[in-house]
């Protein structure tokens, strides 16, 4: 734990060498639902992975305070979930698809950051993002093996508070709890290793995180305080 909290200092302090104000979350999430839209040749398919749970983390790099409750940059997040067993709706019928597979992100994009005094943060923060999934079947054997392979480039939504319950001249410490919505906007799939690669037509997926919080330099409110 000891490493782990140094490790954190150390990149806490050289982004803050680099941009004046620099917040990092460390966040476990779940995603209560999530479904991907394939657009496969004489088949309806909307394929969903249940139960995903993964760790993610997300920088936030702010310029500048134009007032005492407003601070503004952009942040920069990744992540990957893992799941079990997934279903589709494909061909008016709903199956069993995939019994283990993972996601991966990278999300870019503006940041607003509303204080409220020294203690309350709310995030607003629109993007764009890269999405990687992975399913498969776990029994090869069989002859319904299904293996899918998925990449994405998504807009994105993150919807986020912040509780600060540490605040000292150029460092506050508090946890943190979001929303983030994902939206397809293009990708392509390939299934069971054919040759065809078969487009993204749509879903969504919706996340929930909670993690641990650390601001590395001076928020707005101590801005215009000092």
């Amino acid at each position: 734990m000891k490493k782990i909290l140094i490790m954190i200092a150390s990149l806490g302090v050289m982004a803050s060498a680099a941009f004046a104000n620099v917040e990092m979350t460390l966040n476990l999430y779940g995603t209560p639902f999530s479904n991907v839209k394939i657009d496969t040749p004489m088949l309806e398919t909307d394929y969903r992975p249940k139960g995903a749970f993964g760790i993610e983390d997300q920088f936030g790099f702010f310029f500048g305070s134009p007032t005492k409750f407003l601070d503004l940059g952009m942040t920069l997040s990744a992540g990957i979930d893992f799941f079990g067993k997934s279903d589709g709706y494909i061909d008016r019928w709903y199956h069993d698809i995939t019994d283990f597979g993972f996601n991966t992100y990278l999300t870019v994009g503006p940041a607003v950051r509303f204080n409220v005094g020294n203690m309350h943060s709310f995030l607003v923060s629109p993007g764009l993002g890269f999405n990687c999934l992975l399913a498969t079947t776990l029994d090869t054997t069989s002859s319904n093996t299904t293996k899918i392979i998925g990449a994405e480039f998504d807009f994105n939504l993150d919807l986020g508070y912040r509780i600060w319950l540490i605040n000292k001249t150029g460092f506050h410490f508090g946890l943190d709890v979001g929303y983030d919505l994902s939206i397809p906007l293009d990708g392509a799939a390939i299934i069971n290793d054919n040759d065809k690669t078969y487009d993204l037509k749509g879903g969504s997926r919706h996340k929930i995180y909670l993690g641990a919080a650390f601001n590395f330099g001076d928020k707005s409110p101590d801005k215009f305080r000092n």
